[in-house]
């Protein structure tokens, strides 16, 4: 959520403004569009939330060349928004929070944009303040100044970030031309758990809060190829094959419940050519705390 003195208004959503299109193809249960698991006991996640948890998928991947967030008629050049790292600052909790500033490259000057944040407890945030961009793609408060114009830094003028998040815990954000010609997307873990090993990417991402639901995460693997990949919660253990697309990418929803378990930890490995990356999250009542201040 944004910290104290930053102009936002917030609302909470049960269908963001996205609309449904999409495809992916990958092995296991499926939903709609998104691939999921679930261990034995549990009962068949809605279909409301399957629905978010695509649309969460579809955001992160706008990129990816799976999906139709960027590269259709509102984002004919597949801008994504990018974020720099300014400093870390403290809150009255002693929680270390990071601060960043945005980047939307490629992006025109001539326009004036609005700021929205999409959080895990599905709520948007919108900035009441009209956004612009210099001809670096910095997004600043108010159109830049001649000597701002190639700047990758503009000080208070620049519009910053900071998220305070647990681990593994994603923040969305949409910059929106007000002329609703142009929509950028992008997707900021401020405390990412990843496994890379010889090449191979492992990400696990939480999509609900307390970790009952997370998005699996595979890059850098062969392209279209089955990769086995084997789910542990708790003393549970499945095997799953996540297909990769044209880019060696490929995401699965998992819910790592296991009944009768109040928390636990999940882990996901993955088997590559010569490379087993993998990523462990607790989830249930008492997730992992963010890091604090020494």
């Amino acid at each position: 959520m944004p910290l104290p003195g930053r102009f936002f208004a917030s609302i909470s959503v049960c269908f963001l403004f996205l609309s449904p299109y999409f495809t992916y193809g990958q092995d296991s249960k499926q939903s709609i569009v998104l691939n999921y698991f679930s261990f034995n006991g549990q009962p068949t996640p809605s279909k409301e939330l399957l629905s978010l948890m695509e649309r969460q998928a579809r955001w992160d991947d706008a990129g990816s060349g799976d999906l139709n967030l960027t590269g259709s008629r509102l984002n004919p050049s597949g801008l994504r928004l990018s974020f720099d790292k300014i400093d870390e600052q403290a809150t009255q909790g002693g929680r270390l929070v990071k601060r960043y500033r945005i980047f939307a490259e490629g992006a025109p000057e001539n326009k004036v944009f609005a700021f929205k944040t999409w959080t895990i407890e599905n709520t948007v945030s919108t900035d009441i303040r009209d956004i612009y961009v210099n001809g670096q793609g910095l997004l600043m408060i108010h159109p830049p100044t001649p000597e701002q114009e190639t700047s990758f830094k503009a000080g208070n003028d620049e519009l910053d970030v900071m998220p305070v998040t647990e681990i593994a815990e994603p923040v969305r954000y949409l910059f929106a031309g007000r002329d609703r010609e142009l929509i950028i997307y992008g997707t900021l873990v401020p405390h990412p758990v990843i496994s890379v090993d010889k090449g191979c990417r492992l990400e696990v991402r939480v999509a609900q809060p307390n970790a009952t639901a997370v998005l699996i995460i595979a890059d850098r693997f062969p392209a279209k190829a089955k990769i086995p990949l084997v789910l542990e919660s708790d003393g549970s253990s499945i095997s799953e094959m996540l297909n990769t697309n044209a880019d060696g990418h490929a995401v699965m929803a998992v819910f790592p419940y296991v009944p009768g378990k109040p928390q636990g930890t999940l882990k996901a490995t993955a088997e590559g050519p010569g490379c087993l990356p993998s990523v462990l999250l607790q989830w249930g009542a008492a997730p992992p705390a963010a890091p604090k201040t020494p």
